[in-house]
């Protein structure tokens, strides 16, 4: 097997978090930004891939969330199989599917809570933000029936998945902002990789981890900023979930 020229993109992408950290300018909406049909516009200085807001977002009332079920969806139908092309898709196990959802949620609550961070509830509340989280066009580039036991299975990737999240007001349902990058959560650097269970696992697990640690230093920074020119608000006084990116 050959190496790889290119790196990973989780790799890539942490790369780039780490050497833009320290001078990256704030997040801010153009003031010629044209909005979306529901009424978002495209977040500038953003880290992540894709990014959107209100105009006149203001994150400092909110103080806990509240995490909705997670929604999956594929690209493809996994019905539809095409042995040893990159766009074949195939359907995860129902545990496989379960255990994606629940570690991807898991992921988002560990971030959001870290050090002493935002509060999770189960109630809507004047200071709670609901977050409603969905993977998708998901591509599975191995058989999951073949991971199953003694069995073995080999692909070029594991697959590929967009994360989004929408944010929104807990109580009236209005959405404040949207988030979503897509990944590949392969870490290997060979052509081809052995698929098993722990290993994609523990690739998927630390691809949700990085990005959801991501978003909530960008909605940290986002709670300091001024999106309509990008002024930062100087409030120190939040604690926690208000710190800065």
């Amino acid at each position: 097997m050959t190496r790889r020229s290119r790196l990973p993109a989780l790799l890539a992408l942490a790369a780039l978090v780490a050497g833009c950290a320290s001078a990256a300018p704030p997040p801010s909406i153009s003031p010629t930004a044209e909005p979306s049909l529901d009424g978002l516009y495209r977040v500038d200085n953003s880290i992540l891939q894709y990014a959107e807001a209100k105009r006149d977002l203001d994150l400092t009332p909110y103080t806990a969330f509240l995490l909705g079920p997670v929604e999956v969806s594929y690209k493809k139908d996994p019905g539809v199989r095409t042995p040893g092309s990159q766009e074949s898709n195939f359907a995860l196990t129902p545990r496989q599917m379960t255990t994606l959802k629940e570690t991807f949620l898991e992921e988002i609550e560990r971030a959001l809570t870290r050090d002493d961070g935002y509060e999770i509830v189960t109630q809507p509340a004047a200071n709670v933000l609901r977050i409603d989280a969905y993977l998708m066009d998901l591509v599975v580039r191995f058989d999951a029936e073949a991971t199953v036991g003694r069995n073995q299975a080999y692909a070029s990737s594991y697959g590929e998945v967009t994360m989004l999240l929408e944010l929104r007001d807990s109580e009236s349902g209005e959405i404040l902002a949207r988030v979503a990058e897509r990944q590949d959560p392969t870490r290997s650097t060979y052509d081809v990789v052995s698929v098993q269970t722990t290993f994609v696992r523990g690739d998927v697990t630390r691809m949700f981890r990085h990005w959801a640690q991501t978003v909530r230093e960008r909605l940290d920074a986002v709670r300091a900023a001024d999106l309509s020119g990008g002024r930062e608000s100087g409030d120190s006084t939040s604690g926690g979930a208000g710190a800065g990116s």
